[in-house]
């Protein structure tokens, strides 16, 4: 795709269970951009599931690390990021973000993630969360998902069909 020749980076954010990952490979490689994505560094970096990662960490000291992380990384060209759910609340990452490339909000129904999130068993800090702080998460999330330069709603849309929004809006960007 014909693409602006300005646009260094792409940071996809958005909760868990909404498709950053299979999204950023399937855009990555329609774009023939390289593909990072945070938790599979960290999970690298660490050689444990995520999951174990933020049990076994302070939640501020991950942060920080994710931070230098993207500091680091978000000096390179031409990379779609699929970035962890979390990562945008400290304001000096999205700040980061806006600096080297785009940011899309990759937006779903809550009640679209809950069932997604369901089979995962998804845990912080060790507790099973339920649906109730799940929807809590999510609308406390949405403040700073908000600040994305592009929001993407992926109502029942299948991967590739949300893959070809996402390259309509880039091409008109």
């Amino acid at each position: 795709p014909n693409m602006n020749e300005d646009l260094k980076n792409i940071y996809l954010i958005g909760m868990e269970g909404v498709g950053k990952s299979t999204l950023g490979r399937l855009l990555a490689n329609q774009l023939k951009w390289a593909f990072v994505d945070f938790n599979e560094i960290l999970e690298a970096i660490y050689n444990r599931p995520i999951n174990e990662i933020n049990n076994t960490f302070e939640i501020n000291a991950l942060r920080n690390i994710e931070e230098n992380i993207l500091a680091e990384l978000s000096r390179g060209l031409h990379q779609v990021f699929a970035c962890n759910s979390d990562l945008v609340i400290k304001g000096s990452k999205l700040k980061l973000m806006d600096a080297t490339g785009i940011t899309i909000w990759l937006d779903a129904p809550t009640s679209d993630l809950l069932e997604r999130i369901e089979g995962r068993n998804m845990e912080i800090q060790g507790k099973n969360i339920s649906e109730k702080i799940l929807r809590e998460m999510i609308e406390d999330r949405k403040k700073y998902y908000s600040k994305a330069n592009i929001r993407i709603p992926t109502d029942s849309l299948t991967p590739h069909k949300t893959l070809k929004t996402i390259i309509e809006v880039l091409k008109n960007l």
